[in-house]
């Protein structure tokens, strides 16, 4: 499998307009709200992408990092503000109204983000992974089996290396000057890059996290978006970039442990498959597959079971091998 998109016509930057159906799916912007001021316009921040059928989706903790604050000794959301993903159809032409049920709300987040106490200060945010899992509702019916990218902890960045990176590139800036009451605008860009450098874990630094950079222009609102080897598999996220500066930083999942403790139902050995419980029948067909007993339980109904187990599954073949919790 190569990459996932193919450049037709590369920009100034660059950058191409990916258009795929499928990848606009599975690739999210990220805006904010306040709920008090209904009036005000949502702003964009970053890049998301979905990871498994449940709603989990990976980001850069940076992205979010500013809508966080410390109560009662963890990481919230401040009061005033809303954080949602737009899901819009597959395939959109022109304007269009962006109806209620296309902003995903935040569920939830999962980081390793400290919090750094100062001395007669207020406790602040400190990102000390650059990866956040953050949920959101997931795809009902068919797409859940094609909603999510395959993650690949294995592979390690070297130097020479080609990769791709996807994400919303000046997601909704006023390029035109047209002011609040213009068409939001949310565009999926793409841009291949060689690797030119790769960092370890630095356990005594500021940030700790691996990183490797890229030489490419990875504009604001790329944050967080998925990076790509030359197989198709996403082994990394979007960092950071230098505007104009012509290098960006991403971040690996290979390299440390950080992606397995906060991604439990992806199988980062075997990139597509999930880690979750399947209910067989006794004609040895998989009947459903969830992440608790109560959720398999929710989607066998009143179906006749013969067991369940614990596994690496694919989706999209309905193969599986018994792995141990």
């Amino acid at each position: 499998m190569p990459f996932p998109v193919e450049p037709e016509f590369l920009d100034d930057r660059g950058l191409f307009v990916v258009q795929d159906p499928s990848l606009r799916s599975m690739i999210l912007p990220l805006f904010s709200f306040d709920p008090g001021d209904p009036a005000h316009r949502p702003q964009g921040h970053g890049t998301a992408f979905r990871v498994d059928p449940w709603g989990c989706c990976v980001t850069a903790f940076h992205v979010v990092e500013d809508l966080l604050v410390v109560r009662d000794n963890a990481l919230e959301l401040r009061d005033n503000i809303r954080l949602v993903a737009l899901d819009l159809p597959q395939l959109t032409f022109g304007t269009l109204p962006v109806t209620p049920d296309r902003w995903k709300p935040f569920l939830g987040m999962s980081s390793l983000g400290g919090i750094y106490s100062p001395p007669l200060q207020d406790p602040r945010v400190m990102n000390m992974t650059e990866l956040a899992a953050i949920w959101i509702s997931g795809p009902e019916g068919r797409q859940r089996a094609s909603s999510f990218l395959p993650l690949d902890g294995r592979w390690r960045p070297q130097a020479g290396e080609r990769v791709m990176a996807l994400g919303f590139a000046d997601l909704d800036l006023d390029t035109r000057e047209e002011g609040p009451d213009r068409a939001i605008q949310q565009y999926l860009y793409g841009s291949v890059g060689e690797i030119i450098e790769v960092n370890p874990v630095r356990p005594d630094s500021s940030r700790p996290w691996p990183t490797f950079r890229v030489e490419a222009d990875w504009p604001g609102g790329m944050s967080g978006g998925p990076v790509f080897n030359e197989v198709g598999h996403v082994v990394g996220l979007v960092s950071t970039g230098l505007v104009g500066g012509g290098v960006g930083t991403a971040t690996p999942f290979a390299g440390w442990n950080i992606a397995e403790r906060q991604l439990p139902t992806v199988d980062l050995v075997n990139p597509g498959r999930l880690k979750c419980l399947i209910a067989i029948s006794e004609e040895n067909e998989i009947v459903a597959f969830g992440r608790t007993e109560e959720e398999l339980a929710q989607q066998v109904g009143d179906r006749p079971i013969a067991e369940t187990k614990f596994v690496s599954f694919d989706v999209r073949l309905g193969e599986y091998v018994s792995i141990s919790r």
